[in-house]
């Protein structure tokens, strides 16, 4: 009984092993196999001798690949040889005997085989026996699936129908007319029937009831995106009530003959319409921009997507989205349905318009989940109308300043070129796909380490495939930053030290470069990634900024940094503190993006952390309160159990805030810690205690394979009762990091806070006075009374002073004394009668203002 064998052949070219009726294999440096004998200790003893660099676990296997070729192989066999230059199967038995060629330079060793069925295409077969052809062996046996090869021998490749071109395309033309027909018909027609309506009118092909990923039929989309180009012809109108067909549309469908296709109409004054727009700003005018107006045309009404995932689909970033969307003189339709990742709407008039469009809203303001579209759905949609590009502009990174103790850069910069070490690697085109890698990358790279054949795929797949002929490449070299764009010129060459490289052509700005110091924060951080290449898309626009004033030799771009808010008069008023202080609050800040409030409890500490977030940072401000148990993955992330089983990455709070902040890096996004103290500090920051002072670095996070750093426009406000813990205490590494302002009753600005609450609120000061009598018999600082407990309407009731004195001052002081004084010593000391009594010998009886009646 015969046997059915696969083999992978990435050397020399398929139709070069059809033409010449053989299969090889590599390891030319052993001579004849025969010589050497059907031992595979002897086979590994060879290869040992021959590669002593070789892993050990790797010399078994490739003993086991020459013994089998050479003698288990035998005539009558079946070979399978996947092409590695198109989609499909060779399939041929052997018809010899192992032969060794030593005048081929490459692939010596050689059988011949006749081969029967050619270019058979993959889909031809099943998923498992893809699946199986797919090992990393480069000689293996087909066990599972050879009756599949075996029978296409037999019976031959049976015919696959092919698709006809017009089931398998949209008519845009049909579809538009469709729409004014119906809209024609009907006065105001809301967009739901129109929906309905179009399929009762047209029979659809197939391929337009076909559902996408996203569960929607292609014939829908169509109508989302030709209703679009509608209103920018003028020819229908969008109100609360529905579609309105408009007295030009009415004209347009009398006139125009039927063969006529009016979507190609439409879209052209649409095209014209936004043009002109881009042109008016003097801005927004790279190919990115159109991208986003057809993105945000296909959410259609009663849906919303956030601005980062419209970023990653169209290949820029959320802030770049945002501004665009927001610029008046753009005036997108539709702009309203995009909003921050995990906020409410930027602006009220977007969720009023979303609201009217039957989008829910929860209690913090955010729309409905259920109604939001992704951006893999995004991305299906604008792929079936062709809308994208094969891979979106990019930017990257492509390290060389050390490549094996050797600096490439200049010579990069001379030749205009990047390369990437490929010394293992074997032959491979561009375009490869990443599953096609895998399985070279694993047989390649057998001697390495797991993590080390992960970032070698994912470098390789991004060089060959992902990069391409207009992105945007930078690499950093003694203090400079050298910008360029790639050309379409790829090769492959060899190694002054061995092995080969793979060679880019980059089209370098200039020779001298930018200084590092020039370059923004956000940017020059993810440069010091220590990959050799490295995604940048998500600083695209900070580079083509950076690359415009290269090329046009003109001063980089300016970078804006982020300014606070001054404090005011009216916030001072309301918060019953000296401007003075909080504009020291901000200062700090400003210097330090970490302050701690800290003091005994009732001084508003937290009341104060929290208005002075949402005074710099608005709506951007969370709130988590430490606890004994609190832990990393509680604060930053960690996995969580799923509802239907196993677990999952969950993001924390602070995970959260940088996900926002990133995403609108002009604004400032606060996270307020209560009770800071009273967690551990080590044990919940991790190795996030790092970035706290190096906002710039990158760390490595403990369950995702990233390097993350803090964003600037991350501010940290933490709240630290002195009661439980004197600062003295707290860790010196958090002490270097944070910013402290105390909140001492006896000290500004407390000690004011509640006088002058007292007359806003036009109450006697009596209050003011008792509490200052007490705090004066209070000897330890840190257990005074702070003026919080006295600020409340019942408080000041009919003997509601007393009840507060009794259930809540006197015992922090009993607790404060214990085992020093009893109870009753200490009602003797605090208590509200022997206070008021001090309080009363000393006031001004002319000053009537201050008794009480």
């Amino acid at each position: 009984m015969s046997t059915t064998w696969g083999i992978h052949n990435d050397q020399i070219p398929a139709s070069d092993l059809v033409a010449g009726g053989f299969i090889s294999i590599g390891w030319d440096e052993i001579p004849d196999i025969r010589e050497i004998g059907n031992d595979r200790a002897a086979l590994k003893a060879a290869l040992a001798e021959q590669n002593p660099d070789a892993k050990p676990g790797a010399l078994p296997v490739w003993a086991g690949v020459l013994r089998r070729f050479a003698f288990e192989m035998a005539d009558g066999d079946l070979v399978v040889a996947p092409s590695k230059q198109k989609p499909v199967f060779n399939i041929g038995r052997v018809a010899g005997p192992y032969e060794h060629h030593p005048e081929q330079p490459e692939h010596q060793h050689r059988r011949p085989v006749e081969w029967v069925v050619l270019d058979a295409p993959r889909p031809a077969f099943t998923q498992g026996a893809l699946y199986e052809l797919g090992s990393a062996m480069t000689l293996f046996q087909v066990s599972n699936h050879a009756e599949e090869f075996e029978r296409a021998v037999a019976e031959g490749m049976p015919a696959l129908p092919p698709a006809s071109a017009a089931q398998t395309r949209m008519r845009y033309g049909l579809i538009a007319r469709t729409i004014l027909e119906i809209l024609r018909d009907h006065e105001v027609v809301p967009r739901r029937e129109v929906l309905e309506e179009v399929p009762r009118r047209v029979e659809l092909t197939g391929f337009e009831l076909e559902k996408t990923k996203n569960g929607r039929p292609r014939y829908q989309t169509a109508i989302g995106w030709e209703s679009v180009n509608l209103v920018a012809a003028q020819w229908i109108e969008k109100t609360s009530e529905g579609w309105r067909l408009t007295e030009e549309g009415r004209r347009v469908l009398e006139k125009t003959p039927e063969n006529v296709d009016l979507s190609r109409t439409s879209s052209a004054i649409y095209q014209q319409v936004q043009e002109a727009r881009r042109e008016k700003t003097g801005r927004f005018r790279t190919d990115r921009y159109p991208l986003i107006d057809a993105a945000v045309s296909l959410i259609t009404e009663g849906q919303w997507i956030t601005y980062s995932d419209v970023a990653a689909v169209v290949g820029s970033n959320a802030s770049a989205v945002g501004e665009y969307l927001h610029s008046e003189a753009i005036g997108l339709e539709g702009s309203h349905r995009v909003v921050p990742a995990g906020q409410p709407p930027s602006r009220p008039e977007s969720r009023d318009a979303l609201q009217a469009e039957g989008v829910q809203f929860d209690a913090k303001g955010r729309p409905d989940p259920r109604q939001q579209v992704r951006a893999e759905d995004l991305r299906e949609e604008m792929d079936q109308l062709a809308l994208l590009p094969a891979v979106p502009r990019r930017a990257w990174m492509v390290r060389g300043s050390s490549v094996s103790g050797k600096d490439l850069v200049p010579g990069w910069i001379e030749g205009g070129q990047v390369s990437l070490p490929a010394t293992n690697l074997r032959t491979v085109s561009p375009g490869a796909t990443r599953d096609d890698l895998k399985l070279i990358v694993e047989e390649d790279y057998a001697h390495a380490t797991y993590d080390v054949r992960v970032e070698k795929l994912d470098d390789f797949h991004a060089f060959l495939t992902r990069m391409q002929d207009g992105h945007l490449v930078v690499t950093v070299d003694g203090g400079k930053l050298f910008l360029g764009t790639l050309t379409e010129d790829f090769r492959r060459s060899q190694a002054s030290a061995g092995g080969s490289v793979l060679v880019r052509g980059v089209s370098w700005a200039d020779a001298d470069g930018l200084d590092l110091d020039d370059v923004p924060p956000s940017l020059a951080t993810r440069l010091k990634v220590q990959r050799d290449v490295v995604d940048l898309t998500q600083q695209l626009e900070t580079i083509e900024g950076l690359l415009d004033a290269e090329e046009e030799k003109t001063p980089p771009p300016v970078v804006e940094e982020l300014t606070l808010r001054d404090a005011s008069p009216e916030l001072a008023q309301e918060l019953h503190v000296p401007q003075t202080w909080l504009q020291e609050c901000i200062d700090l800040l400003e210097d330090r993006p970490q302050l701690i409030f800290y003091g005994p409890p009732g001084t508003g500490k937290t009341f104060l952390a929290q208005a002075v977030a949402k005074h710099i940072a608005g709506e951007n401000v969370r709130l988590v309160q430490f606890h004994p148990a609190y832990s990393y993955e509680d604060f930053f992330e960690g996995y969580r159990p799923q509802e239907g089983g196993g677990f999952a990455l969950k993001p924390g709070p602070l995970r959260k805030v940088v996900s926002q902040a990133k995403e609108n890096p002009h604004d400032a996004h606060v996270l307020i810690i209560d009770e800071i103290n009273r967690g551990n500090l080590a044990k919940v920051f991790g190795e996030l205690y790092f970035l706290l002072e190096y906002r710039t670095e990158n760390v490595e996070l403990l369950y995702a394979d990233e390097e993350f750093n803090l964003p600037e426009n991350v501010f940290i406000i933490g709240t630290m009762n002195t009661a439980d813990r004197s600062i003295a205490l707290v860790d010196a590494a958090m002490r270097r990091r944070f910013s402290f302002l105390p909140l001492h009753p006896s000290e500004e600005p407390t000690n004011g806070i509640l006088r002058s609450w007292l007359s806003a609120e036009g109450r006697p000061r009596r209050v003011a006075d008792l509490l200052d009598e007490l705090n004066r018999r209070i000897d330890d600082p840190d257990f005074k009374i702070g003026p919080s407990y006295f600020m409340r309407s019942a408080v000041h009731r009919e003997g509601g002073l007393e009840r507060t004195w009794r259930t809540s001052i006197l015992p922090l002081l009993e607790e404060h004394h214990f085992g020093e004084l009893d109870a009753r010593a200490v009602r003797s000391r605090y208590g509200l009668e022997a206070v008021s009594a001090t309080v009363d010998r000393t006031e001004d009886p002319t000053d009537a203002s201050t008794r009480t009646h």
